[in-house]
């Protein structure tokens, strides 16, 4: 009897923190993986290293919000695997702003990238994902439904994405299509430790309780992507211990919005 066939997927943002522990998790569960990001000397890098640990993966240059880049990802994808059965919407920034500080500029830019690029992902990729019944997953945050202040821009494009994960669901129903939503606490990532450095804390993330690891969102994507969960749609996992029944604003030293310059840097997650 022959082998069955190596699940394939697409992770985006998959450069670093979040993403390439889920690249990794998929790859170390037998997938073979396209990982896409605007960084692409860190994405190169990253997938060398995965390729060295046995990981069958790809580094597929990909900005999430332009359609182009999404039609020539695919077209890279048919030519090399020819087929699709996982899309994890990762890529995303998060911004610090109140509704008042975050301007028109960083508005745009945060909900491009975490909604309408997730969007353009979802809407690119169905046509594959009919075929296979395959899944597609967003990474959220606790955020999504549990605002937290100075975070404005980034708290509603994650709203919207809990939103357009639930409309997935239903919309493609019948089509065997999934779409769930994982939803993360704090994480410990590269980027957010500059991030919080920036705004007042650099010993991050000393003190802080029940991080997510980007290996534990990993795993979830995992679960979520295999056929042990063929019977879950329309929902949003969280992995952060509890934190939107019981939380703790004060988890993670945010400064005076009223005092910091924005718009500031943005970091991707």
């Amino acid at each position: 009897m022959a082998a069955p066939e190596k699940p394939i997927a697409i992770v985006t943002g998959a450069a670093q923190g979040i993403g390439l522990g889920i690249a990794r998790a998929l790859a170390l569960a037998s997938h073979r993986v396209m990982m896409g990001d605007v960084d692409r000397e860190r994405l190169e890098q990253s997938a060398r290293e995965l390729q060295t640990d046995g990981g069958d993966v790809v580094a597929q240059p990909l900005d999430v919000t332009n359609p182009d880049e999404w039609a020539s990802a695919l077209a890279a994808l048919d030519a090399r695997w020819g087929r699709l059965d996982t899309l994890v919407n990762n890529a995303g920034i998060s911004p610090r702003g109140t509704a008042e500080t975050t301007d028109l500029a960083l508005w745009d830019l945060t909900l491009a990238i975490n909604l309408k690029g997730a969007w353009l992902g979802a809407k690119a990729c169905l046509p594959w994902l009919k075929t296979s019944q395959g899944v597609i997953l967003n990474i959220g945050s606790t955020r999504s439904t549990r605002p937290m202040p100075g975070l404005f821009s980034y708290v509603v494009s994650k709203a919207g994405l809990w939103g357009m994960t639930r409309q997935l669901a239903v919309e493609y129903l019948h089509a065997g299509v999934r779409c769930n939503m994982i939803a993360p606490g704090w994480v410990d990532t590269p980027n957010e430790r500059l991030l919080q450095a920036r705004h007042g804390r650099p010993d991050f993330p000393a003190g802080v309780a029940n991080l997510t690891t980007p290996e534990q969102v990993g795993a979830a994507a995992v679960y979520l992507a295999s056929p042990a969960a063929r019977t879950i749609s329309g929902v949003t996992l969280y992995l952060d211990s509890g934190l939107h029944v019981a939380d703790d604003a004060g988890m993670v030293f945010f400064p005076d919005t009223r005092s910091l310059p924005f718009p500031q840097r943005i970091d991707e997650e």
